[in-house]
């Protein structure tokens, strides 16, 4: 019974790691700042070489750096939820204190 539904599912299955994989892709390049980053520098050298003029060169800066905010602030959020106050809180706790402390016990050895 179990390799019936293995096999009428087998094409489910397939198609579900498919999309998986395209999703995955999808957010590489979603969130890939060094492709936005060889954008500008191929559209720098667009502009020196004058295949592109000047407004179209601001346009297209303009747009590139909003994406590059874009990535900059997902991932900050991103950071955020991985860093809670909870998760990177440091608890130092301290000994000696009380009477005949670290301390006594230090000079009675001596």
């Amino acid at each position: 019974m179990f390799l019936i539904d293995s096999l009428l599912l087998a094409p489910i299955s397939g198609l579900k790691f498919i999309l998986n994989q395209v999703q995955k892709v999808a957010d590489q390049e979603l969130n890939d700042e060094s492709l936005i980053k060889h954008q500008l520098l191929e559209l720098q050298m667009r502009l020196e070489l004058d295949e592109v003029s000047d407004e179209d060169f601001r346009e297209q800066e303009a747009e590139l750096f909003a994406r590059l905010r874009v990535i900059k602030a997902r991932q900050l959020d991103l950071l955020a939820e991985v860093h809670t106050a909870e998760s990177s809180s440091i608890v130092i706790e301290s000994g000696g204190d009380e009477e005949g402390g670290v301390w006594s016990r230090s000079r009675d050895n001596e």
